[in-house]
């Protein structure tokens, strides 16, 4: 199999943000006392999500969504200052960008732009999709949907690469190729087209 643009997953995908994203969600609980082992807490947010996390101790505290939401939030961002990228990124970029095009879909806000920024990164890509542009969370197709109508990209030729079920689940809703990102080897129930343990398993696929 060959192909041509991939529309990536930013969070554990292209940058390894969750020990950040873990340590403010550890935080946010031992702030309202209670008990989570990290462990038990970080497959949760990466077979599932942040979001449901936040609404099993909202229902524990009684403490509204909301808040716990803006309170996980403010100490992400005032932690996340400079991601790194996963080894491999890059070169496959890099590598994407000569043959067809990237994009990139993450539930994130503009952080993600900045992010790339800093390693030069956003010059590889066609257009970024964040949580701004107000389109249904994955594994819903929609935005999916939108860069291939866009830019008349071919569902054999163009794949969706993330580190869960949900971004394999939005590449199977939206007809196009996935692939899973396994760097933690969880087991996941979707079926991705392909799933590879280091980005640099990904060049053959676009060559």
């Amino acid at each position: 199999m060959s192909y041509r643009n991939a529309i990536w997953d930013f969070d554990g995908t292209l940058y390894d943000t969750y020990p950040v994203m873990l340590e403010a969600l550890l935080t946010v609980y031992a702030r309202h006392q209670v008990p989570v082992q990290a462990e038990a807490l970080y497959r949760l947010i990466k077979q599932q999500s942040i979001k449901v996390a936040l609404r099993q101790l909202a229902q524990t505290t009684g403490v509204g969504f909301e808040t716990l939401d803006r309170q996980y939030h403010e100490l992400e961002q005032q932690t996340q200052l400079t991601p790194q990228p996963y080894v491999g990124a890059a070169a496959i970029l890099a590598q994407v960008s000569q043959r067809g095009q990237n994009f990139l879909l993450t539930h994130r806000d503009q952080a993600a732009q900045t992010y790339l920024a800093q390693q030069g990164l956003n010059q590889y890509f066609t257009e970024i999709v964040t949580s701004q542009q107000a389109f249904a969370r994955k594994p819903a197709p929609d935005s999916l949907l939108y860069l291939c109508q866009k830019y008349d990209l071919k569902p054999t030729e163009t794949v969706m690469i993330g580190d869960r079920a949900l971004d394999v689940e939005a590449g199977i809703n939206a007809g196009v190729q996935s692939v899973y990102f396994d760097v933690d080897h969880l087991p996941i129930t979707a079926q991705p087209t392909v799933t590879v343990h280091e980005l640099s398993e990904l060049l053959p696929l676009f060559e």
